[in-house]
């Protein structure tokens, strides 16, 4: 059976909300540059850190070293490969769960792993950067997805897209009785 790959929140680690990942795991941290890491409720097999932004292409930033970098996306690339060839489970967590988190497990799954089918708007910096290193190809114009659903409007990436994804997903939480 192929693994599965699951975005989740900070919380969500450090309170153990996620799916049982098992011995053979890997879990992937993305924070904000500054922030510290937060320890996780579970043991993970493997644990891998990054420090960067919540940055689109447009968005501009007084420090772009803040936005996710070519190495850091050829290294989660190399990462997601890893955990494919040796059949680990893979949890990927960045602050809110949703956009960083997201654009990875969207590679992830396009690579083979197996959807969880969590809550996700993948910040399209990191997608395309990701996609970039394996040699695919993306549209550059591509509109941002709520779980593959396009936003009418596209978001430049404010404290607004943060919060109003994140009630979303306590909402989605609350349905499914989460």
């Amino acid at each position: 059976m192929k693994p599965w790959i699951q975005n989740v929140s900070f919380a969500d680690i450090q309170k153990g909300r996620h799916i049982d990942a098992g011995y053979n795991s890997m879990l992937i941290q993305i924070v904000d540059p500054g922030m510290e890491h937060p320890t996780p409720m579970y043991h993970f097999r493997e644990v891998y850190q990054f420090q960067f932004l919540d940055l689109e292409h447009s968005d501009d930033s007084i420090n772009d070293a803040w936005k996710i970098s070519d190495e850091q996306a050829a290294e989660l690339v190399a990462l997601l490969k890893r955990a494919e060839d040796q059949h680990m489970n893979v949890i990927v967590h960045c602050v809110a769960g949703v956009c960083r988190s997201g654009a990875v497990c969207e590679v992830g799954v396009m690579m083979g792993f197996r959807d969880t089918e969590a809550f996700r708007s993948p910040n399209l910096l990191v997608k395309h950067k990701m996609m970039k290193c394996l040699g695919w190809l993306y549209d550059e114009q591509e509109p941002h997805t709520i779980n593959g659903d396009p936003i009418p409007e596209d978001w430049s990436n404010d404290n607004e897209k943060v919060f109003m994804l994140a009630a979303a997903r306590r909402e989605r939480r609350q349905r499914e009785g989460d």
